[in-house]
């Protein structure tokens, strides 16, 4: 697995799906469909990440 620091994301909605792109600081450019049900799932889990404790971060 490949990390890159995100540099822009945008998300938009498109007829029975979801577009992401993610742009990275070194020009890669990531395009992501998916479903409602996956990103369901995903939201709940940035939630939970977003409103736990930092002191539980590794």
């Amino acid at each position: 697995m490949t990390i890159d620091t995100r540099k822009q994301a945008l998300a938009a909605r498109v007829d029975d799906h979801i577009e992401i792109a993610v742009e990275a600081e070194d020009g890669t450019n990531l395009k992501i469909h998916a479903s409602f049900e996956p990103l369901d799932a995903l939201t709940g889990d940035l939630e939970v990440i977003l409103d736990g404790d930092d002191s539980d971060a590794a």
